[in-house]
């Protein structure tokens, strides 16, 4: 299991589209996710996965954000808002 950068256990539908691979539980991935920007998630668990009309797969999943790869603009200004500060002894 790794550690999470925020606490957080997330829940999102991953949706796959044809000819792409499956995610698999216990391995991490990297994904966009719009709050958060560039991350890599360790996937916790997969629910049963749904076909939909447009040939894609749709996969609820549980996952945690263990790194922030390349931060988006609005988690940055969400940082200067709480203002956060990173502290070195």
């Amino acid at each position: 299991m790794s550690v999470s950068i925020d606490g957080k256990v997330h829940r999102s539908i991953s949706v796959v589209k044809y000819g792409e691979p499956f995610p698999v539980a216990k391995r991490s991935i990297e994904r966009y996710i719009e709050s958060y920007g560039h991350v890599l998630i360790y996937i916790i668990e997969l629910g049963q996965p749904k076909w939909t009309e447009r040939l894609t797969v749709e996969i609820p999943m549980k996952f945690v954000i263990t790194d922030i790869i390349n931060p988006s603009k609005s988690y940055n200004d969400s940082k200067k808002r709480n203002h956060l500060k990173l502290i070195k002894e």
